[in-house]
């Protein structure tokens, strides 16, 4: 694999955690009925928001490379 390709790999898996962290951010925030299993939903919100700002930080330092 050229370095490209493993920058580029890199790129999609943090672009890829970012948008399942989104994707969950809004079941919670648009349908907490629904999300039975979590007792804090706060918590959840809070390492699902975390998740988002270190993906969206690698992402942009990788574009930056």
């Amino acid at each position: 694999m050229t370095s490209q390709e493993l920058l580029n790999a890199s790129l999609l898996h943090f672009k890829a955690v970012k948008a399942r962290a989104e994707a969950n951010l809004n079941i919670y925030l648009t349908a907490v009925v629904g999300v039975g299993e979590h007792a804090d939903i706060v918590k959840e919100i809070i390492e699902l928001t975390k998740t988002v700002v270190e993906a969206d930080e690698a992402i942009k330092y990788l574009e930056n490379k």
